[in-house]
């Protein structure tokens, strides 16, 4: 390089390999929008600090009941968590596994993801 050559930075950064992940996921053919963001959105450090805390809050689901059963609670109220809980953890599910399915999609055979 010359000393009066401009830098440019496609050379620097587009060769980074969190970058190169990146344009693979964009270019993946007949990806929607939503799905290639939450396939990024997985391998990310946030995703799985997000991930621990959706996990914590499933568990203190499930401690509900327990807790309403040690206070002496009647069978009407447990029955009633029991179904709120049940519906509460199937949706925080549905919206982990929607992330996992798109990481999936879009991480190649053998790839690490």
């Amino acid at each position: 390089m010359r000393d009066n050559q401009a830098i440019k930075p496609d050379k620097v950064f587009f060769n980074l390999p969190s970058l190169v992940k990146k344009d693979k996921v964009a270019k993946k053919k007949g990806a929607t929008d939503e799905e290639r963001a939450l396939a990024l959105l997985a391998d990310t450090d946030g995703w799985g600090f997000l991930k621990k805390v959706i996990d914590r809050a499933i568990k203190d689901l499930d401690q509900i009941n327990e807790q309403a059963i040690a206070r002496g609670a009647s069978r009407e109220e447990i029955g009633e968590n029991a179904i709120v809980i049940s519906l509460a953890k199937g949706v925080i599910k549905q919206i982990v596994d929607k992330v996992q399915d798109a990481k999936e999609a879009f991480n190649e055979p053998g790839q690490k993801g």
